[in-house]
């Protein structure tokens, strides 16, 4: 298992940070010298969740922000740079980030449940609506490669259905989509990759079913996918901590 997943992640870490078009069969990139620092700073992006701003677990909303991040990057054509705006005196109070106020909270909050976090934030992408998510970080092989995955349950309205987001490396094959297993003895559950930027998102409303097994689940969870040579790569997914987790999510 140990040295099939570590030949995997030789192939997927050969990948470069590469976009995906929307008639894609697959994401791979050739091996041009220096593409191993620009995969590693890639890498580096993949903890994309409160770190960076954004939460993973609405692709919609991770889509949003990172097209408002571009646009605020390229100014249109025709268009002076804007002078930077005088540094605020040493002593002045900060003021709450994303556009809550102090009597809204903070704008990102987390805890740990066992081996799952909960974490939430406000973003003007959800309207200032705080969206909170229980995710799990899994490692891909050497842990020096910094390669990880992340499942991810969280919703963007209170009313919709629970939705399950799995985040990869870019360098998966993408027809082969991916599968998550949670307990012993439960179906596997089949994700259709949506989309490839910063990572490769493959996501998936739950229905009712799905969602209630989650917190009665024991034993172990899998997940699975197959990397750009389609060859099968099995994550392990510890289930201590998820039924708090989400349950502790609906309370947020």
């Amino acid at each position: 298992m140990l040295s099939s997943v570590r030949m995997a992640v030789q192939r997927i870490a050969c990948v470069a940070a590469e976009r995906v078009g929307s008639g894609a069969r697959h994401c791979y990139a050739r091996g041009h010298q220096g593409r191993s620092e620009d995969f590693m700073r890639f890498v580096s992006a993949l903890r994309v969740g409160l770190a960076a701003g954004a939460l993973v677990s609405a692709s919609l909303l991770s889509m949003a922000v990172m097209s408002g991040a571009e646009a605020q990057q390229a100014p249109a054509a025709g268009t002076q740079p804007r002078k930077p705006a005088p540094a605020a005196p040493a002593n002045a109070a900060q003021k709450p980030a994303l556009g809550a106020t102090e009597e809204d909270g903070p704008s990102r909050t987390s805890a740990t449940y066992d081996d799952w976090v909960v974490r939430c934030e406000r973003t003007e992408a959800s309207g200032n609506v705080k969206v909170c998510e229980t995710a799990q970080t899994l490692q891909i092989g050497n842990p020096q490669q910094n390669l990880v995955a992340q499942v991810v349950f969280g919703k963007l309205k209170s009313d919709a259905p629970l939705r399950l987001v799995l985040q990869l490396p870019v360098g998966v094959w993408l027809p082969g989509g991916a599968a998550l297993t949670v307990g012993d003895n439960a179906k596997p559950i089949p994700v259709t990759f949506k989309f490839c930027i910063r990572a490769c998102i493959a996501d998936l409303d739950l229905t009712p079913q799905q969602a209630a097994a989650l917190s009665t689940a024991t034993g172990g969870g899998t997940l699975t996918f197959q990397d750009r040579n389609q060859t099968q790569v099995s994550l392990p997914i510890s289930l201590k901590g998820l039924a708090a987790a989400l349950a502790a999510r609906e309370k947020m």
